[in-house]
């Protein structure tokens, strides 16, 4: 799995405390993280709008390619 997110936005740092926190509790989950520049404008790329139309972050890619937009679900479908 991937996790598309920007180190100082709200929402993708509830998902990645929510990871730091399984990874300190031993149950570490396979996420690699990617980072979308918003101050470059990276989330209006052609690329990202492809995983999420909205353009916003957090994006969940799961093994499968389908891809989870917020955060409340992507840390219900973790858990």
């Amino acid at each position: 799995m991937k996790l598309y997110a920007f180190p100082i936005a709200p929402n993708p740092t509830k998902v990645r405390l929510y990871l730091a926190e399984k990874r300190e509790a031993g149950a570490a989950i396979g996420v690699e993280e990617v980072m979308v520049n918003l101050q470059a404008g990276e989330q209006k790329s052609a690329e990202h709008l492809a995983r999420n139309p909205s353009g916003k972050l957090p994006v969940l890619e799961l093994d499968d390619g389908t891809f989870l937009t917020e955060s409340l679900p992507i840390l219900e479908y973790l858990e």
